[in-house]
């Protein structure tokens, strides 16, 4: 019944509300009681007062019993309300004026003993609810203050209401605190329903869209209508919706290239075999194919390498393993060693170090390999007789290394890219080599590593520039 979080949510607040009102109706209900009480002793008392004055008229003889009784009648304000006055005559109490509505005054009272009135006898006003010595028959609220005459107590004054008449109008006030509670429950009852709603509708379209998500489909996402912290959760949902959509694009593509990749080289080399054995081509031409046949599988192998560097380095399964080495040094080395291709398109080179020795703190084989990437680009991609330029310099304990050529240099929208899996312009800036695609994602990955950064300037035209630092040693 309460699986869900919108009913739960429903059940939980209306009940805490619900109690929350019947508490204050009853407590609102008993403090309205005791007021109503209160105030209605306080009138009795001030009418009783007011007898009092009238009485001691009566007493002296200055007016008649149907005076007293007809002021009686007229001194209160509560229907049905008996006054007595009682006079005191050694140990007994005497009633010797009695007004009842509805009764005759020959009504008999039993006498009062002095313990019964002693209270008021000691000047003290009495406040009681009962039915005041079984003298009635009903529960009566009864006030009595002392009888004044002279300035000196003679006796006690008693006003008896009825509590029933009192209780018709606590009542019809109940009734209305009730109402009140009735209508505020329903209130509430509509207001958590919208706040309810408007808290688990999101979670819910979350649940809904996940469960997409995990068939597949990426493109749903969640209406968002609030800045609250569910808005701000559906907004991450949406975020990371919209993050797996892009690293399922990303992985799609990658198998789609990874496939491509794979079965152009092997394509090649089953086809040259294929035609070496079936005696397609010439005997003087099969060392030539063998030979193209070889290429293609250095290119695989070089494929395979590579993509198992760049998922080690993202799986962070590589751990770095960091010495100090003389960055120069291995520069100069690595430029050696591609002196015939640098010969081969008639290029200048120029080295521009500040420092003879600049000295780092990285991993010298990942290091090595970025260079080798950058500086292969360069030569590939740079044109027929063109210059390379290689600058190291160092500030503020890093060293910078940069390396730019004057190939046909990368258009401004398409230098974002350039980091993404195997993602070439080879027909902008090269027609004649081919890589795999893989060579600045992985340099990318080993810089950051290294918790250093790389930068790319290029201009359409006039070439392109890389630069990345490494921590300089101290």
């Amino acid at each position: 019944m309460f699986r869900s979080l919108f009913s739960r949510l429903m059940a939980a607040y209306f009940i805490i509300i619900l109690i929350t009102l019947v508490i204050a109706g009853l407590f609102l209900s008993k403090a309205l009681q005791k007021h109503i009480i209160r105030t209605t002793e306080e009138e009795l008392l001030r009418e009783a007062e007011e007898l009092n004055r009238h009485y001691s008229l009566y007493d002296k003889g200055w007016v008649s019993h149907d005076y007293m009784k007809l002021i009686s009648e007229g001194i209160t304000r509560y229907d049905n309300t008996s006054i007595w006055v009682v006079r005191v005559v050694g140990d007994i109490g005497l009633l010797q004026f009695q007004y009842t509505p509805g009764a005759s005054n020959s009504q008999e009272v039993a006498p009062f003993t002095k313990d019964e009135i002693i209270n008021v006898l000691k000047g003290n006003e009495i406040r009681y609810i009962g039915k005041f010595g079984e003298r009635f028959t009903v529960p009566m609220l009864t006030v009595g203050l002392p009888l004044k005459l002279d300035q000196r107590i003679k006796g006690a004054i008693f006003f008896h209401t009825p509590v029933q008449g009192i209780n018709q109008i606590l009542y019809g006030l109940y009734g209305d605190i009730w109402k009140a509670v009735l209508f505020s429950a329903v209130f509430s009852a509509i207001l958590l329903y919208w706040n309810s709603r408007r808290i688990s509708k999101p979670l819910s379209q979350m649940n809904e869209v996940s469960r997409e998500i995990a068939k597949g489909n990426y493109n749903r996402r969640i209406q968002v209508k609030n800045n609250d912290e569910t808005g701000q959760l559906a907004l991450s949902f949406n975020a990371m919706a919209e993050s797996l959509k892009n690293v399922e694009s990303m992985r799609r593509t990658f198998v789609a290239n990874v496939s491509h990749e794979l079965r152009s080289p092997l394509t090649s080399v089953k086809g040259y075999i294929q035609g070496i054995l079936d005696n397609t081509f010439d005997p003087e031409d099969q060392k030539k194919y063998l030979s193209i046949a070889l290429e293609e599988t250095e290119r695989l192998n070089k494929l395979i390498n590579e993509l198992l560097d760049l998922s080690q380095i993202e799986s962070g399964q590589v751990a770095l393993n960091i010495t100090s080495f003389e960055i120069n040094e291995q520069i100069r080395r690595l430029l050696i060693a591609r002196e015939g291709k640098i010969n081969a398109k008639e290029m200048e080179i120029k080295i521009d170090f500040e420092n003879e020795r600049s000295l780092v703190n990285a991993d010298v084989d990942r290091i090595r390999q970025v260079i080798i990437n950058l500086l292969d680009n360069a030569i590939k991609f740079n044109k027929f007789g063109g210059r390379i330029v290689i600058k190291t310099w160092e500030n503020r304990g890093k060293v910078y290394v940069k390396i730019q050529d004057e190939g046909p240099g990368i258009p401004s929208e398409e230098i974002a890219k350039i980091w993404d899996r195997f993602y070439q312009i080879d027909k902008s800036r090269s027609a004649g080599e081919r890589g795999t695609g893989l060579g600045l994602s992985i340099v990318k990955r080993i810089i950051e590593e290294h918790g250093e950064k790389i930068w790319v300037n290029s201009t359409v035209g006039e070439g392109t520039i890389f630069i990345f630092s490494l921590q300089a040693h101290s």
